[in-house]
């Protein structure tokens, strides 16, 4: 009788760790969880500043991500790229005799979701940009920009209207001894489809409110403000800059799409302004894109003209390639792309700028930029 007991609970504890792990074999197997992409870009790049002579070089970025699933409702993205921990740029420059180049953290975030809240998703650590752009443009944020902190996102898509929520808490600068700097935003964009769904019309506004701005140095690079105007004080003998006043930006955006004859095409608005700032708080962009390079052969082209005066935005996190990054800049941007083959795509921009609009003696910015991409 005992061992009839004993074999009855072996078989009882067989059976209840088989319902509570399952075996191996009938598990999904996690690899199958995970996707993996990442991509390569080689550019040459001709800058040519005032009466300079032209500065030619060779650039690449690399990228590497792992996005999966931690369970059916919470999604984990980690992503490694070169760079040399700028915000909003992943380049590396292929120079100081053959060195090693430098791989940072470029993602690390997750994202919850539940079938009982649809269209809400919470987000947390270092993420894509989680803002809409119109076309795809950089007036506010430059297209490598990835902020870190906390977002919830609504999305509501309704017969005719697509509708879009997000509010977030962004940290800048944690601080041992003295305040912190962060951002708390929000964004609301609604998108009516026209025409049997071939034209569209985005529209939306958002705020963003930086919290301990004014009279604190710059974001990431003390010396360096991009274009944004600053206090000089003497410390010691040395000059440090002060952000000379707050931002509490207030943006309105506009996009419509259409298709014709298989051929996409975008115009797009934006505009926005400093409510904190006096004076040179303003900027906006106008730009269209045609086309879409995405199967072999096609190809796209794009026409923006932007003027960002000093304190419309916060310089560190606008277009890094407009007028070499930053604020106090006007000008024009132009390029397009040729699909080569599947996932291989050859680019070409060229910035014809103005910066330092607010000096003596304002400077003449062209950018040449030669991109091939691959994508895996």
């Amino acid at each position: 009788m005992r061992q009839q007991i004993k074999r009855m609970g072996a078989a009882a504890a067989v059976l209840t760790l088989a319902t509570v792990f399952p075996p191996a074999a009938q598990a999904d197997n996690w690899w199958e969880k995970i996707k993996v992409k990442g991509d390569l870009r080689y550019r040459h790049e001709m800058l040519d500043f005032g009466d300079k002579d032209p500065r030619n070089r060779q650039r690449i970025r690399a990228r590497l991500g792992f996005f999966g699933e931690a369970s059916p409702y919470t999604k984990i993205g980690i992503q490694l790229s070169t760079g040399t921990g700028d915000p909003v740029s992943t380049n590396q420059t292929l120079d100081d005799g053959f060195s090693n180049k430098r791989v940072g953290l470029d993602l690390a975030y997750f994202e919850a979701t539940h079938p009982k809240l649809p269209g809400l998703a919470v987000t947390g650590g270092k993420f894509y940009n989680p803002f809409f752009k119109p076309g795809h443009s950089e007036l506010i944020w430059d297209s490598d920009w990835n902020p870190e902190g906390g977002v919830v996102r609504y999305d509501r898509d309704l017969e005719s209207v697509s509708l879009l929520f997000v509010g977030s808490g962004l940290w800048i600068d944690e601080r041992s001894s003295g305040d912190d700097s962060y951002l708390a935003a929000g964004q609301a964009m609604a998108r009516v489809r026209l025409n049997e769904k071939n034209s569209s019309l985005a529209f939306g506004a958002a705020y963003y409110n930086y919290v301990n701005t004014q009279g604190f140095q710059p974001f990431f690079d003390p010396g360096d403000a991009m274009g944004n105007s600053v206090v000089e004080l003497d410390d010691d003998g040395e000059t440090v800059l002060l952000f000379a006043s707050d931002y509490d930006l207030i943006e309105v955006f506009g996009e419509f799409t259409h298709e014709l004859n298989a051929v996409p095409m975008t115009v797009m608005a934006d505009f926005v302004t400093n409510t904190a700032a006096d004076s040179l708080e303003t900027g906006w962009l106008v730009g269209v894109n045609i086309g879409k390079a995405k199967k072999a052969g096609s190809v796209d082209f794009r026409y923006i003209y932007r003027n960002v005066e000093a304190d419309a935005v916060v310089g560190i996190f606008t277009d890094s390639d407009f007028r070499d990054g930053g604020t106090d800049g006007k000008g024009h941007e132009l390029g397009g792309s040729v699909q080569l083959a599947d996932n291989t795509t050859l680019s070409l921009s060229y910035f014809i700028n103005d910066f330092g609009l607010e000096t003596e003696t304002p400077l003449d910015f062209n950018r040449l930029q030669v991109d091939l991409q691959l994508k895996f």
